[in-house]
């Protein structure tokens, strides 16, 4: 290809990309469908979402549906714009043309399906786009297009999602080799459109700015895939190497902080306090975060009433916390008192309805429940009713934990 006049270039059927979308159907409301099997039709009659029929079919319809929190409608719509690129249902396999913006769909709608944890669908189409590196994924094999320009169409978002995505469905070393590879390519002195070159200081000064920049999301990403499959060494050797790699002050006490979490889900009380007080260090008062690790290191020598304390202060710094306000139930559960974690939890859904509604605290308040008697079904009904008014169709609704 490098050698052949733009647009000249035929490659070979399996050297091109041929994605589709697999779902014939569209996808549905989840929390429709449970009203509608626990409440009843009347109940499900009143939900009032926006669907993907009521916006614009364009991105910006897409936006306004993320926006309302209705991620499978936006699912719908991409499955739409996408067959008019000749990549909907049932497309894969089939010879399509690419653009920047079909690429830019296929990076909505798999990360929307993610969000979704529809891990497998994802994975699954994500699976013809192969390391995003055939002919046809570049400028310039479609001069007619975007004429002498020349370089890769797909965005770096895209490169690092599709990469991950294995991990997501137990095949974590897959997901590991392919972020490698990323990094590798990311650590070359390249322009972004990857050819090398001399560049004077100042060129190059922004060049090292923008692959470092790179470099660190690449792995941030190997973090994340290694807790995910608990490889809790290789976690902390990349954080490691990314807090010697950082220079700005905040920045690095972030990551302190985020890696002392790490040690404490590995029960290594003393390197997690090392961090702790590291990140802390230099402050004239507790930010959010310092409040919430100090929280959760007296959860971990079992001091569930100094721990309440400091989740509580983390909770009067910002009531809108559902790390704050979760963690406050968990200690007075753990100090005996049922009840009381069940009516905290209760009071943040009644102020903060619209913020309170989270998958976490509702997941915390329904594991409550069960704990609390065996009669937990209206409790848990009442929470659906909330969900059902105030939450779009992108809710995980698995964590009322009712059997459907």
């Amino acid at each position: 290809m490098v050698t052949s006049p733009p647009g000249s270039y035929v490659p070979k059927r399996e050297n091109l990309t041929m994605p589709g979308v697999i779902l014939e159907e569209d996808m549905k409301d989840p929390v429709y469908e449970a009203v509608h099997y626990y409440l009843g039709p009347n109940e499900a009659a009143k939900r009032k979402v926006l669907s993907a029929a009521e916006v614009t079919q364009d991105d910006r319809g897409i936006r306004e549906l993320i926006q309302a929190g209705c991620y499978t409608s936006a699912v719908n719509l991409t499955k739409q714009l996408l067959t008019i690129y000749g990549q909907g249902a049932g497309r894969a396999g089939h010879l399509s043309k690419h653009t920047v913006h079909s690429i830019q769909l296929w990076f909505t709608r798999l990360s929307l399906l993610v969000k979704l944890r529809s891990f497998t669908v994802a994975q699954k189409e994500s699976e013809p786009f192969g390391d995003l590196e055939k002919p046809d994924m570049f400028f310039q094999f479609y001069p007619e297009l975007y004429g002498g320009r020349s370089g890769s169409m797909v965005p770096f978002s895209l490169r690092l999602l599709v990469a991950q995505l294995p991990a997501h469905v137990k095949k974590h070393q897959l997901a590991l080799s392919k972020l490698s590879a990323i990094l590798s390519t990311v650590r070359k002195d390249l322009l972004e459109d990857g050819t090398p070159c001399e560049l004077n200081p100042a060129d190059r000064e922004v060049s090292i700015k923008f692959w470092s920049g790179r470099e660190s999301r690449v792995l941030h990403s190997i973090v994340n895939t290694a807790l995910l499959d608990k490889d809790y060494t290789l976690a902390i050797e990349v954080m490691q190497e990314l807090i010697a790699k950082e220079q700005d002050v905040n920045a690095i006490k972030s990551l302190q902080s985020a890696l002392g979490r790490i040690f404490l889900q590995l029960g290594d009380v003393k390197s997690a306090e090392k961090l702790f007080a590291s990140a802390h260090l230099g402050l004239d008062k507790p930010k959010l975060r310092d409040l919430i690790d100090s929280g959760l290191f007296l959860l971990t020598q079992n001091d569930f009433e100094k721990a309440y304390v400091m989740f509580e202060k983390a909770y009067q710094l910002d009531p809108h916390s559902i790390t704050a306000v979760n963690n406050m139930s968990v200690c007075q559960l753990y100090s005996g008192k049922l009840k009381e974690a069940i009516l905290l939890l209760e009071e943040a859904l009644q102020k903060y309805p619209t913020l309170a509604i989270h998958e976490s605290l509702l997941l915390n308040l329904c594991t409550l429940y069960e704990l609390q008697s065996t009669f937990w079904s209206q409790p848990k009904l009442k929470l659906l009713s909330l969900v059902n008014q105030y939450k779009g169709d992108g809710f995980n609704i698995g964590c009322l934990k009712l059997q459907m």
